[in-house]
């Protein structure tokens, strides 16, 4: 028999939750005012006026309207994710990869859930130009030296604006030169303009970070980042803690329908995604089982594997894509979410 290292990546970030305090802020109207005609009024009177026009570019509110809608989104958002909250309350407040972190099951998260919210106003970076939905906002938290990114989502004109997603940046990254926020940013499409779509960006990183892997490098995306190095080494490690007793796997790949990408001022984008990385355990016919390390023997609920152990974990990445040049991660989090052990 073997002991196994845990495995690469496994850090038991803590999954983030969110609750309903300011619920009405998030329902705030955005459309022009509709005013009614005032019979036998001059038309000097004040406040007497023909109802303003949309325009039909640029951002479709201000800066203090985000910032007001995005700090308490945050706010009810760490109270549901401090608390024990039902899947209705969570639905109300978060939705795509910051709903589905919400859902990890209590056994995997470790220490405190963290807070969104910093002491201050959140920054904002970006607000999605035009007057279509869905809308987003992009905006910035600091807290305990830690830069984290938000997005939020509207998906219609009666529909709240929700958590998408939170990440941290990594150490020394930073994100480069959005638009002004009165001109609005765009949303990157079919039409993107990049090295490579940014579906095609993250699914290569992520085979960059396979164990074993077919690619070494990728002319589209660099995987030279803290986080992929970390992913690699720890990899390597547990080949080797392994040696000819057990083999290792490990797979990593998009999530659909978590991906979005934000056009930046030189055209380049900053995107985010969630991928799921698989790492699979097995003993080979030189041992009899495979001791497991006493946190995920926890989580296990046994100490060995005769068959194998298999690990699920939920990666959030943020990635700059330029014009020509290759993509870097800049920003990275991960919550392991499902452990099987037979």
């Amino acid at each position: 028999m073997t002991s196994m290292t845990t495995p690469p990546g496994v850090t038991h970030a803590p999954a983030r939750r969110l609750t309903a305090t300011r619920r009405a802020a998030l329902g705030l109207a955005l459309g022009a005012t509709v005013l009614t005609s005032a019979c036998g009024l001059p038309d000097h009177v004040v406040g007497l006026h023909d109802a303003p026009t949309e325009t039909v570019s640029g951002a479709p509110f201000g800066e203090a309207t985000a910032q007001e809608i995005t700090s308490a989104t945050l706010t009810e958002a760490d109270r549901l994710l401090a608390s024990d909250a039902s899947e209705k309350q969570l639905t109300a407040i978060l939705t795509g990869p910051a709903l589905r972190l919400a859902q990890v099951a209590p056994r995997f998260r470790t220490g405190d859930p963290g807070a969104l919210q910093a002491p201050s106003a959140p920054t904002i970076l970006a607000i999605s130009t035009g007057r279509a939905w869905p809308r987003t906002i992009l905006a910035t938290t600091q807290s305990d030296g830690v830069q984290r990114v938000h997005v939020l989502t509207s998906a219609s004109p009666t529909a709240p604006f929700k958590l998408w997603l939170t990440a941290d940046l990594l150490a020394g990254a930073s994100i480069p030169a959005l638009p002004p926020l009165g001109d609005g940013t765009t949303l990157v499409g079919k039409d993107h303009g990049l090295v490579a779509l940014p579906t095609q960006v993250f699914t290569l990183y992520g085979q960059l970070l396979n164990s074993p892997t077919t690619k070494a490098s990728s002319a589209v995306v660099s995987a030279r980042d803290a986080f992929a190095s970390a992913i690699k080494a720890s990899s390597a490690q547990q080949i080797k803690a392994l040696g000819k007793l057990g083999t290792f796997k490990r797979t990593n790949a998009p999530i659909a329908d978590s991906i979005l990408a934000f056009r930046l001022a030189d055209g380049s984008a900053l995107a985010f995604a969630q991928l799921t990385r698989t790492d699979t355990v097995k003993p080979t016919s030189k041992a009899k089982r495979l001791d497991l390390p006493k946190d995920l023997a926890t989580l296990a609920k046994r100490k060995s594997v005769t068959e194998a152990l298999r690990l699920t974990t939920i990666e959030t990445l943020i990635a700059i894509i330029p014009v020509e040049k290759k993509a870097t991660v800049i920003g990275a989090a991960e919550q392991l979410v499902g452990l099987n052990a037979k």
